[in-house]
Parts: structure tokens; sequence; C-alpha cells
């Protein structure tokens, strides 16, 4: 494989085919692992409630207020209940996109399908370049925010915390998906801050 080719540009499609892959055997690896933890009797209880609540508010039985803090204790309860899925799948997480890409020459099994890998734009591709990496693109940083705040704060903080976080990492994917279409390397945000990049193999 000659350098030109092996610094080609990817394609959007082929990193957004790449990322489902990869997002899919992620969910169903965690969701097989923590399967015996899940106390399905509680979920399945705090998801009917927020189906009636969400119900009674529109059809105006209840008020935005009570809505809101209504969502908010089921939110909460639903979290506390799923801690340890979120547990798991954050280990799941890191040792596939951190451990098992970075010694498959920064290829998971999507990238590998699709035939693109990642690469250090200074050097060797680094463990630290795909922790930070991954906890910012696979979402590993926000599910830690998310169980930090569940255990050390109160339900209201833990609510609206994690809701500015969630949008701040859509936004993140936004401006992401934006970039690999309109720059010329394709670089995403999360390339540029840990100096990484997307190639054809």
């Amino acid at each position: 494989m000659s350098k030109k080719e092996e610094y080609e540009k990817t394609y959007f499609f082929q990193r957004l085919a790449a990322y489902v892959i990869d997002f899919m055997l992620v969910t169903v690896i965690a969701s097989l692992l923590s399967s015996p933890f899940i106390k399905t009797k509680e979920v399945d209880s705090l998801q009917k409630n927020y189906t009636e609540i969400t119900e009674k508010y529109l059809n105006q039985k209840i008020d935005s207020r009570e809505y809101t803090a209504e969502m908010i204790n089921i939110q909460y309860q639903l979290s506390q209940l799923n801690g340890l899925v979120s547990i798991i799948t954050i280990l799941v997480s890191v040792l596939y996109f951190v451990v098992y890409q970075l010694y498959n020459n920064g290829q998971t099994m999507g990238k590998r399908l699709l035939k693109i890998k990642v690469i250090s734009t200074n050097g060797d591709l680094s463990m630290n370049q795909l922790i930070f990496r991954s906890f910012i693109a696979n979402n590993i940083l926000l599910d830690i925010i998310s169980i930090m705040f569940v255990i050390f704060s109160s339900k209201t903080i833990y609510f609206y915390c994690v809701g500015m976080f969630s949008i701040l990492q859509y936004v993140f994917i936004i401006i992401s998906f934006i970039m690999i279409i309109t720059t010329k390397e394709g670089l995403a945000l999360h390339d540029k801050l840990v100096h990484t990049r997307v190639v054809k193999c």
C-alpha cells in the first residue's frame, strides 16, 4: 500500500457505517453480560409510570411542574437501577474501543469491515490517544459523568446536569459530522483534539 493510499480521505458514510456496527456490537455484548443483573420488574414498573405520567400531562391532568418532578424522580430511579449495567457498558466500551483497537492496528470490527482505520498524526497511535478519543466520541465520558452524579448528587442536580452534558455531547457529534464532511482531511472534532485521523486501509 502506498503512502498516498494510506492517507486517502475516508468517506463520511464509511465512518458512519463503522460507527453504527461498533455501537450495535458493544450494545449487544454489554446487554448479554449485564442481563443477569437487570431488575426487570422494577424497570418495567418505572417505564409504565413514565408512560402514565406522560399521558396525564398530555391530557392536562397534571401541570408542567408536577410532570417535571415526576420525570426527575423516574429518571433518577432508572439510573440507580441501571448503575451496574452502565459500569459494564463502560468496561466493554473501553476494552473494545481502546484496548482492542490499539492492538488491532487502529481498527474495530466496524472499521475493519469498512476497510478504514485510526492513525496518529504525530507518531505511533498510543493508548492515551485512543482513551481520550473514545471517551469523547463513544459516549464513555457521558456514561461516567452520569454514574458520578447518581452516586454523589441529588436527583434534581443529576437530572439537569446530565441533561446538559447530553446536549453538549449531541452538539459535539453534530459538529464532528459537519467537520468530517466539509474539511479537506475529513477530521472530526475529536480527531483534531487528540491528533488522530481515520484513513482508508
